[in-house]
């Protein structure tokens, strides 16, 4: 029998060598797993030609006839920087080559990775789009005509990592090859942990209380997917020993990760960013090394990638971002906060598998509130989005603060894509105004004075790195009064009706009284685009709640006729002069009844020296 075989298998060999090779043209758009990878018929093989799109993966099932012959190049069939993989008839790595002697690629049987005759799958991607295992490790950690050297080297490929733009056009040439049909090759076993698609039905939340609870199936990992820009996933967990507890995504992802652990209650307990057992790599582990972990109970376990940093109530930061390689309990400026958002922006997406030791599955709690945040905050106080005209600015008020009397200490809001925020404020010592964003916000900012009635006061873009600071150092506040403080990203800019800039762009540094073509002019809208800044504070100084008329109010004193925060001569003649006018009298019409007479006199002088 076995003589029988080898005769067949001779002429097998003889017939394919004697044939005319042929060119396989892809047929549509070939697959990216051996599941879906393109049958590329029968007889010797030449090349195969195809295309390339944007994260595109083309697979094709090959029949090698010699290993001793076999290769695969892409070197002069393509233009750009290719890859290529080999993987036996049940999608297990063989061997992979990325560049040879420039950015093309040939792979062949000169290590020895190649077992013998047989169907295989040949796959072809863009740098650096790389296999992923069963269990989301990497096949190979490096490619160059190797056999599988990753954590995942004995696994099949299951999916791919990274996104990659559009590539083209390819050739790849090929020896020792004839064409094959696709089979069906064993699946991936069982994953024995909690996957956030399979069991906890999409994608996991990224505070506590959208975490997704794990019942009793997390096992000995979680596994899931950072699937958009600034994703983070929460998962509730049951920790019985501290002492036992570890969570690792070293050789379960490529992506550049951080893990984060919080209690019941969402107060930050322990935190890494990059292995603490290494001097490279950017996956991360945390146990209780650092002894942060002090009883059993349910926890919320994050992960997050590079650069998304968690924030407590007040917008801080619950950990340093820095040092790196190191299991830490929190110790940034909001160290005893619960987790209230994340700060900082991401744009990579992968998936990635969490080891775990040490933990059982719990389901997710209802963690302690943050406690109302101090004034001024654009959502919790403002009621959602801060307009960025006169018109729909948020007026900077509550009923037990006293109009320009009160101080207000902060602005907190958010800054969505060509968003600017505008808040009414008093100021009632222009000398001892300051507004600023230095050290409280991760985008580059800008901020901008108005009058009430939208004219141009005071602008200021640079004064720390690219944050900015808005005081009177260039005396262009020459009164007290009730205003229009804004706060944009840069280069969102203020324009009047005509689309003139009411401050030139330049210079960047100082604080700058309107100088631009449209200076003279009130604002009428922005222009520039811009991407989402996200969290941001303004801290201030000598700066004031006002009545809850805004601009409208005279900062809160009655009677304060011209509206600069005081009751004074001024607004006393004001009135006069416009005394008996009859229908619309403006502001001198103190009482809003159609005339100003006796009344609105009273009201005035009722109020002398409020605001003084």
């Amino acid at each position: 029998m076995r003589y029988k075989a080898l005769l067949a298998f001779t002429a097998a060999c003889a017939l394919f060598a004697g044939a005319q090779a042929q060119t396989w043209y892809e047929q549509g758009d070939a697959g990216d797993l051996p599941e879906t990878a393109q049958s590329t018929g029968s007889g010797a093989l030449s090349d195969i030609q195809g295309t390339l799109d944007t994260n595109d993966v083309d697979m094709y099932a090959i029949y090698i006839t010699d290993p001793a012959s076999f290769s695969a190049s892409t070197v002069g069939g393509a233009t750009w920087d290719t890859q290529l993989f080999l993987f036996d008839a049940d999608g297990r790595g063989i061997v992979a080559e990325d560049d040879t002697g420039g950015l093309q690629s040939t792979i062949n049987n000169a290590n020895n990775c190649i077992p013998g005759p047989g169907v295989y799958y040949l796959a072809i991607t863009r740098y650096n789009k790389d296999p992923l295992g069963c269990n989301d490790g990497g096949l190979w950690s490096s490619n160059d005509n190797n056999c599988p050297n990753g954590p995942e080297s004995t696994s099949r490929v299951a999916s791919w990592t990274t996104s990659t733009t559009a590539a083209g056009t390819y050739t790849i040439f090929l020896t020792g090859v004839a064409g094959a049909n696709a089979g069906d090759p064993a699946d991936c076993p069982a994953f024995e942990g909690w996957d956030e698609t399979a069991n906890g039905g999409g994608d996991a939340g990224d505070l506590p209380e959208t975490a997704q609870s794990t019942s009793n199936l997390v096992a000995n990992g979680i596994r899931g997917a950072i699937d958009s820009a600034n994703d983070v996933d929460v998962y509730a967990i049951y920790i019985s020993d501290p002492a036992n507890f570890s969570a690792t995504t070293v050789g379960g992802t490529s992506l550049d990760t951080a893990l984060w652990l919080f209690d019941a209650n969402g107060k930050g307990v322990v935190f890494n960013e990059d292995d603490p057992d290494a001097t490279t790599g950017f996956q991360s582990r945390i146990d209780n090394r650092a002894f942060c972990i002090t009883q059993p109970g349910v926890y919320y376990l994050a992960i997050s990638l590079f650069g998304r940093r968690a924030a407590g109530c007040d917008g801080g930061l619950i950990w340093q971002a820095s040092p790196y390689r190191s299991v830490r309990c929190p110790d940034g400026p909001e160290s005893t906060s619960r987790v209230a958002g994340w700060s900082g922006s991401t744009s990579a997406t992968g998936r990635y598998r969490i080891f775990l030791t040490g933990v059982s599955g719990a389901s997710a709690g209802d963690p302690a509130d943050c406690p109302p945040p101090a004034p001024w905050d654009e959502s919790y106080h403002g009621g959602g989005d801060a307009g960025d005209l006169p018109g729909t600015a948020q007026i900077v008020t509550l009923p037990d603060q006293t109009p320009c009397q009160s101080p207000v200490n902060r602005i907190r809001g958010d800054l969505e894509a060509d968003g600017v925020d505008m808040y009414v404020i008093c100021i009632t010592d222009p000398a001892s105004f300051v507004a600023s964003t230095v050290g409280s916000a991760g985008f580059d900012t800008q901020l901008w004075l108005f009058n009430c009635d939208g004219t141009g006061v005071a602008f200021n873009d640079d004064s720390t790195g690219t944050q900015s600071t808005l005081d009177n150092s260039s005396g262009c506040i020459t009164q007290s009064g009730t205003y229009l403080l804004a706060i944009s990203r840069y280069n969102r800019d203020a324009v009047d009706a005509n689309g003139s800039l009411i401050w030139n762009n330049s210079p960047f540094t100082g604080v700058r009284c309107p100088d631009g073509p449209g200076a003279t002019n009130p604002i009428a809208g922005w222009t520039g685009t811009t991407s989402a800044g996200g969290t941001y504070q303004i801290q201030l100084q000598g700066a004031y709640f006002v009545s809850a008329q805004g601009c409208e109010g005279g900062g809160g004193c009655e009677g304060d006729v011209n509206n600069d925060g005081r009751v004074d001569d001024a607004d006393l003649l004001e009135v006069l002069f416009n005394f008996g006018c009859f229908g619309f009298c403006g502001p001198s019409d103190v009482n809003e009844d159609g005339i100003v007479d006796d009344a609105d006199l009273l009201i005035v002088l009722f109020n002398f020296g409020c605001g003084a």
